[in-house]
């Protein structure tokens, strides 16, 4: 639980905070309702007031921000300046095994697709001679500049960027460096014009130099920092339109982190942030364009910085682009490569050269040139393999924790508390008794001395397995609660756990392997009658699976759930539009393509204002707070989901795909399909429903093509084009019908 809302008091959030964890403690280990003592003494149990308060004591040493923004009512400094967009801190950069694998994986692909480009080229004479004309240009230029960057010739004037404002042209001086100075003290909205002469431009380098003509002048934001938007474009000689200059990637390696939806954007494309020390520094970014163009003699190419600009600048082209913006001596490995791929063009090609060649030259295919874009852009997501996290930091002095009478933030009246136990379960602490830490939590947590948690977990397993535990209110094991169907194997188990040094494997096997797990689920009428809900234990257990296992069985008697594990959360099919009204910001719900759909549920990204509908509808829980039970009903609506949701569908599609391709005859299909969702062989009275269902079918589709088709091409993957629609779409009808049984939405 975090917040940054304007106008939320942060002595009332961080009250919130440590309630919330109390709670979760409670109810995740000690099977109690430990929010009933955040106002008063516990109603029914032996939890007092001060067992709330010294159990919340034990998180006070957790640096954290009772609102994570600086408000004027709220001013903090170390989150000066940070928006709704910034993440919450603290944060640490980790290696990511899922990034660095993907990484390797999509640069290994971008690698595959440059070479076969290349390969494709030299076949024809008018390839051959694009290549050959690209590395010539290419040596030339490293030749006469070896480190790859040209600094043309600058107009001496430049001039507002919108013409409608009534302002004097900004007087400017070219330096001998090459660089403009803008003879102006508080420079803006200016456009520079560059006459490079005939060229090809891969990339640009836009460098901001200090003068003494500006220093120590405030320009603009200059104690945080300048924020330029440069838009490049060129203009042709005798053209009245500029052409637009698309860029593929850029970054500064002297930039302040920008952030959207608490990510940092890769690059400056959406704009570069300077460091506070522009003035004082030098500070160059580099913008490596979507595709290199030519620029005929007399054309121009011109800059707009439609901020505020810095006071002295330098713009340098290049018809090479670096691979990556922050490349360092990019330009010193390449004559070699260049001069032996002049002389074995037909032979194996260095990939830097193939990729360069492929990013750069207007000749390269346009195919090709889009697949390496896409995987260029892959590639950078992946953050050289590299991911933020939110870490713990413990304060070097704890924060004061009181008693709330009543709950009330505001009253400090209370006693102060430091961290111990439930004091019913331990006795009072010591005077002298040091200060205990989260560490001494959770080792009387599973100490001897505390006979809650091993009872709750177990009780909490013991209801994954039989839809109940042996006390069927697993988040509450005290007074209120339901008493245990069988308190002396819930205390022979709870003592079997601990005593086993917490193997949660060996519990595991000692229940599955049981004769009480392992019996039928078949029921009878005497035995509804005496035991209802089976919490005697009268038959094996049959309860509805949770909504995550639905849709993932779904997907792995379908064939398609993936197997990869880690990474992003994933955005899977959902209902058109479902983030409009509650966007806040993300209005448009962005699907995943590829292998993403078919993640494990536990992938889903979870948007707390739109869950996703088809797992609400399965009554998954809201995960706004922690959730010991949930809740479990049977409505119409589960069945419409299961028949129509895209993911079912497409699912049953790619299941009867499978079963077609099983056998030949369609009685053994059907076996197949019961082996596969029912695990189990067809009764005679099912087979001949479904049998009947099929023909009816098939006689339906074969009428009605168009309906055959529509039906085998929802969803992303594509349908076999080899199995004629019709029976394709009569056993992705069959397959359905199967999958939307008790007996398959059952464990």
């Amino acid at each position: 639980m975090m917040t940054r809302e304007g106008g939320a008091q942060p002595k009332e959030y961080l009250a919130k905070y440590q309630a919330d964890r109390v709670r979760t403690v409670g109810g995740a280990w000690l099977g109690a309702t430990l929010g009933c003592a955040e106002c008063h003494d516990h109603k029914f149990d032996p939890f007092t007031m001060r067992d709330f308060y010294s159990l919340s004591a034990y998180f006070a040493d957790i640096k954290q921000f009772g609102v994570y923004a600086s408000y004027g009512y709220t001013p903090v400094e170390e989150l000066k300046g940070w928006s709704n967009d910034h993440p919450f801190p603290p944060e640490i950069e980790v290696d990511s095994p899922y990034l660095k694998q993907r990484l390797q994986r999509t640069r290994a692909r971008m690698i595959e697709t440059a070479a076969q480009a290349w390969k494709d080229a030299v076949k024809t004479d008018s390839g051959r001679a694009s290549i050959q004309s690209w590395i010539e240009q290419a040596r030339a230029h490293l030749q006469a500049h070896p480190e790859g960057w040209l600094t043309p010739a600058h107009e001496a004037a430049t001039r507002p960027a919108k013409e409608d404002k009534k302002a004097p042209p900004v007087q400017a001086a070219v330096q001998p460096d090459g660089s403009v100075l803008l003879e102006t003290r508080a420079p803006q909205n200016t456009v520079i014009t560059l006459k490079p002469g005939a060229a090809r431009i891969a990339a640009i380098r836009l460098e901001l130099l200090p003068h003494e003509f500006h220093r120590g002048i405030e320009m603009g934001a200059a104690t945080n920092g300048l924020t330029l938007n440069p838009a490049f474009t060129i203009r042709q000689p005798g053209a009245d339109k500029e052409t637009p200059l698309a860029i593929l990637h850029a970054d500064a390696p002297e930039k302040q982190p920008r952030y959207s939806g608490t990510e940092e954007v890769i690059g400056i494309r959406g704009g570069w942030k300077t460091s506070v020390a522009f003035a004082r520094a030098a500070q160059h970014s580099v913008w490596i364009l979507d595709q290199a163009v030519e620029l005929a003699e007399g054309g121009a190419l011109i800059l707009r910085l439609n901020n505020h600009s810095a006071g002295c600048l330098r713009v340098s082209i290049s018809p090479v682009a670096p691979f990556l913006p922050l490349e360092k001596n990019w330009a010193a490995a390449l004559p070699p490569l260049l001069d032996k791929a002049l002389t074995s063009l037909e032979k194996t090609v260095h990939p830097r050269i193939a990729t360069l060649w492929l990013m750069q030259s207007s000749q390269a295919p346009a195919s090709a040139r889009e697949t390496w874009r896409a995987l260029y852009h892959e590639a950078l997501a992946c953050r050289d393999g590299k991911a933020m996290t939110q870490v713990t930091v413990a304060l070097a002095e704890p924060m004061p924790v009181r008693d709330l009478p009543r709950g009330n933030w505001m009253d400090e009246s209370g006693a102060l508390r430091p961290p111990a136990p439930p004091e019913f379960l331990t006795g009072p602490l010591k005077p002298d008794a040091p200060r205990q830490t989260r560490l001494d939590l959770a080792r009387w947590l599973t100490s001897a001395e505390n006979p809650l948690t091993a009872r709750t977990f177990v009780n909490r397993l013991w209801k994954q397995f039989f839809g109940h535990g042996l006390s069927s209110a697993v988040d509450d094991l005290g007074a209120q609660g339901e008493t245990p169907s069988h308190p002396e194997l819930l205390d022979w188990l709870a003592v079997e756990f601990r005593e086993s040094g917490w193997d949660v494997k060996r519990l595991v096997k000692l229940i599955v392997s049981s004769s009480t797990y392992r019996q039928a689920a078949n029921t009878t009428p005497e035995k509804l009658a005496k035991d209802r809900d089976n919490s005697l234990l009268s038959r094996g257990p049959r309860f509805r699976m949770d909504a995550e296992m639905i849709r993932d069985y779904a997907l792995a008697a379908s064939g398609t759930l993936s197997p990869r594990m880690g990474g992003p959360g994933t955005y899977p099919y959902q209902p058109e539009n479902v983030w409009e009204v509650v966007g806040m910001g993300t209005e448009k719900y962005a699907q995943d393509k590829g292998e993403n759909l078919y993640r494990r549920t536990l992938y889903n990204f979870w948007k707390r204002m739109a869950p996703p509908a088809s797992l609400d509808v399965f009554n998954a829980p809201s995960r706004e707070t922690s959730c010991v039970r949930r809740d479990r009903t049977n409505t119409p609506l589960q069945a419409l989901v299961v028949m129509n949701d895209v993911q079912f569908v497409e699912a049953s599609r790619n299941l009867a795909q499978r079963v077609l391709a099983s056998a030949e005859k369609d009685d053994a299909r059907l076996d197949e399909l019961a082996l596969r969702l029912l695990c189990r062989p067809l009764k005679p009275a099912e087979r001949q429903v479904l049998s009947a269902s099929l023909a009816d079918l098939q006689t339906h589709y074969a009428a009605h093509p168009e309906d055959a088709k529509a039906l085998i091409t929802v969803g992303e993957t594509p349908p076999d084009a080899k199995l004629p629609a019709p029976a394709l779409a009569a056993w992705t009808m069959v397959c359905n019908q199967v999958m939307n049984l008790d007996e398959v939405l059952n464990q």
